[in-house]
């Protein structure tokens, strides 16, 4: 009997012993006993204590799981995306991202299935009530012309991304930052890669010109205006082997007039806008003067996207020019 009471007593001490050591929630779960060198749970307790070691459990994988979420591996995750810009727009679809796109604009309209995306607006002034109606938590945007809507919208806490390449290169690297945006980085660096190669195979074939011709290109008929050394055009223009008759002037856009055109004489002329054609600006007054038009090489069939739009499809720009350039220029013997 005594013997009884004395291993009662130290299997109770040992208990007490286990208790105490482990952490306060893990206390309730294993009031144990020894059995035969094992620990095993009183009866009563043992299913309420296998549901709390299933809630530790469960809450330790969730631990982990949001942990990996929270690393920067994946970027994608319930992205809801709105394009303020058709370049942008562009981007998105030939990274393959988008499937993430819930708003355009109504100048979105390529590539073909563009068209059918939920429109916000026109580019200058979207609706910041159907931009709220799509519940985006990323919206892209460019600057000056959508500084509004870009305050707007960071008052309401939503992110902006906001663009604004201003050069080819700046055009690539906007892609390569989009695309670690959206999490298809190998996709941009692909499309960039394949684009810089191309530029340089341009780039070689212009080294057998003399000499780089003097371009005027048209963007507006009314006013005249053209492009100065801050457009992106010019750039465009560079890489095409050609050089931009108005490159002198420190501005983005330049409104001109036809006197200054006529002393200017560009050897090429490119219509980028629908109020005119290669006819009408023959007959503009004092036009038959400049070389251009004196040999005929006045082009209004280029695809202006190209030209104005930032995007990818900015390569067929400078290749389009070049071809101009090198079919009508003089070439080293």
């Amino acid at each position: 009997m005594k013997n009884q009471k004395l291993k009662t007593q130290t299997q109770k001490y040992k208990n007490d012993n286990l208790q105490r050591c482990l952490p306060e929630p893990m206390r309730r779960v294993s009031r144990l006993r020894f059995f035969g060198g094992c620990l095993r749970q009183p009866q009563n307790d043992r299913i309420s204590g296998y549901l709390y070691i299933f809630i530790l459990v469960f809450s330790f994988l969730s631990l982990v799981f949001n942990l990996n979420c929270s690393s920067g591996k994946k970027t994608t995750s319930a992205k809801r995306i709105i394009s303020l810009v058709p370049s942008v727009t562009e981007i998105i679809y030939a990274l393959g991202r988008d499937s993430l796109l819930v708003g355009n604009t109504i100048y979105c309209d390529y590539p073909e299935t563009a068209k059918s995306v939920y429109k916000i607006g026109d580019f200058s002034n979207p609706s910041i009530e159907r931009i709220m109606h799509r519940k985006p938590n990323l919206v892209l945007a460019t600057l000056p012309e959508q500084q509004k809507i870009v305050d707007e919208l960071k008052k309401m806490k939503i992110p902006v991304y906001v663009t604004r390449p201003r050069t080819v290169d700046s055009v690539l690297i906007e892609i390569e930052n989009i695309g670690k945006l959206l999490d298809a980085s190998v996709i941009a660096e692909s499309i960039t890669g394949s684009i810089k190669k191309r530029m340089q195979e341009i780039a070689q074939s212009n080294l057998n010109l003399v000499d780089s011709p003097r371009v005027y290109i048209e963007i507006s008929g009314t006013p005249i205006m053209t492009v100065g050394s801050r457009s992106y055009i010019n750039d465009l223009m560079r890489y095409a082997g050609a050089r931009n008759v108005f490159g002198d002037i420190d501005r983005e856009h330049v409104i001109t007039n036809s006197e200054e055109l006529i002393q200017r004489n560009p050897d090429i002329i490119i219509i980028l806008h629908p109020q005119a054609k290669k006819t009408t600006v023959r007959r503009r007054l004092g036009w038959s003067q400049i070389t251009a038009v004196k040999k005929g090489r006045i082009y209004d069939d280029l695809n202006p996207d190209y030209f104005f739009r930032p995007g990818p499809r900015f390569i067929y720009a400078i290749e389009d020019l070049s071809k101009i350039v090198q079919s009508v220029w003089i070439r080293k013997r």
